[in-house]
């Protein structure tokens, strides 16, 4: 499982992440095309990942979770070199929103087979080592993009997935044909009251740091290029919020002082809008660094709140990680089409970064209202 997650994470990598400092280099692209191409994939990983449930139950017609699981691998693995083998602005978007679309049916899979049986302490320690597993394979992913810059091979990036998807398949050799199967009784003895109102906060606060990154991550080539970064360091660079919130994850992996405890989402919240802010009306690259670890070490708590109560609450289904998964692309379209108003206002990044911390805070009272209505209907129960 943790050799699957790490290759497939590589590619989410690119195709999230590295895939602006790609599309600039390649074709040319100005700030309003990569927002653009950032809401197109937020828009369809969200339908995709909201129907995972549905789809992957009509394929259990037919075949496996894992067969369904290698056909998603193998689709990803030969859409990859397309875009060397027909090098054209057409074929490089429609690589990108297919390899997004199958992306976010994988993960919900991927994520009934990580905790299907699992409780408890046994839970808590998979989700830990998984989430360690794809956080630091996306952050090389990124940061694998700048000696392809130095080089002068970054448009090779996205068909490097090809082998990689690959071996990812061949890593099914391991897997069962299904999960293990879950139970529900079990579940519930692990399950404290209080975690379905701290779900219910994380959700709405999960896409909200989606929303901050998405945002973000768009245009981040260009925030360096205003800065006058090297080329082959933009990416390298910005790829250190991935780094930060590997940090943070590996901190609540380890510890427990945080379980049921809503303080932990405050505090990230705080981190996530700060460091979104410092990040785009940054001055200088330290201080464009400073932001995104801030903005890393943020979004790395809210995201394990968000899968760790999701996943016990939610019994391990994959319509448990299709809802998490959906969450995702949420923030990932709600953050460029927020770019994109404040580009055709004109007023640059004052307005950019009013409009994202207005929808966090917006956001984040939503949270706080959601998690004590939550409270108190299981006080009441």
């Amino acid at each position: 499982m943790a050799l699957l997650t790490f290759l497939a994470s590589l590619g989410t990598g690119i195709v999230w992440n590295a895939l602006y400092f790609i599309a600039e280099r390649t074709h040319g692209f100005d700030q309003k095309s990569s927002l653009i191409l950032a809401f197109a994939n937020g828009v369809l990983y969200t339908g995709v990942a909201l129907r995972a449930g549905w789809t992957v139950r009509l394929l259990e017609r037919r075949m496996s979770p894992r067969a369904a699981l290698g056909v998603v691998l193998l689709a990803q693995a030969l859409l990859a070199p397309l875009v060397v083998i027909v090098p054209t602005e057409g074929v490089f978007w429609f690589v990108a929103l297919t390899i997004t679309g199958l992306g976010a049916l994988q993960w919900p899979i991927v994520q009934h087979y990580l905790v299907s049986g699992r409780h408890g302490a046994d839970m808590r320690n998979t989700i830990g080592w998984w989430n360690a597993s794809w956080m630091l394979a996306t952050a090389v992913g990124l940061a694998a993009t700048g000696p392809l810059e130095r080089y002068g091979l970054i448009e090779w990036a996205i068909p490097s997935l090809l082998p990689i998807y690959l071996l990812a398949y061949g890593c099914l050799l391991l897997f069962p044909r299904h999960p293990p199967a879950h139970d529900l009784d079990e579940q519930a003895r692990h399950v404290p009251g209080s975690y379905r109102s701290l779900l219910a906060s994380s959700r709405i606060l999960h896409p909200m740091g989606y929303l901050a990154i998405g945002a973000l991550a768009p245009i981040l080539p260009y925030l360096f290029e205003h800065l006058k970064t090297q080329k082959e360091w933009q990416a390298p660079l910005g790829s250190v919020w991935h780094l930060a919130r590997l940090a943070a994850v590996l901190v609540l992996w380890r510890t427990a002082f945080w379980h049921g405890r809503a303080t932990t989402l405050v505090v990230a919240g705080v981190l996530l809008a700060s460091g979104f802010a410092v990040a785009v009306a940054s001055p200088s690259e330290s201080a464009l660094v400073v932001g995104l670890l801030a903005l890393g070490a943020g979004q790395g708590i809210i995201y394990y709140n968000a899968i760790y109560y999701g996943l016990a609450v939610g019994a391990a289904e994959v319509d448990a990680g299709g809802i998490h998964e959906a969450l995702v692309g949420a923030g990932y379209f709600v953050g460029p089409m927020l770019g994109l108003v404040a580009l055709s206002l004109g007023h640059g990044p004052p307005v950019f970064i009013g409009l994202v911390l207005g929808a966090l805070a917006v956001g984040f009272v939503a949270a706080i209202v959601r998690g004590r209505l939550a409270a108190a209907t299981v006080t009441r129960a």
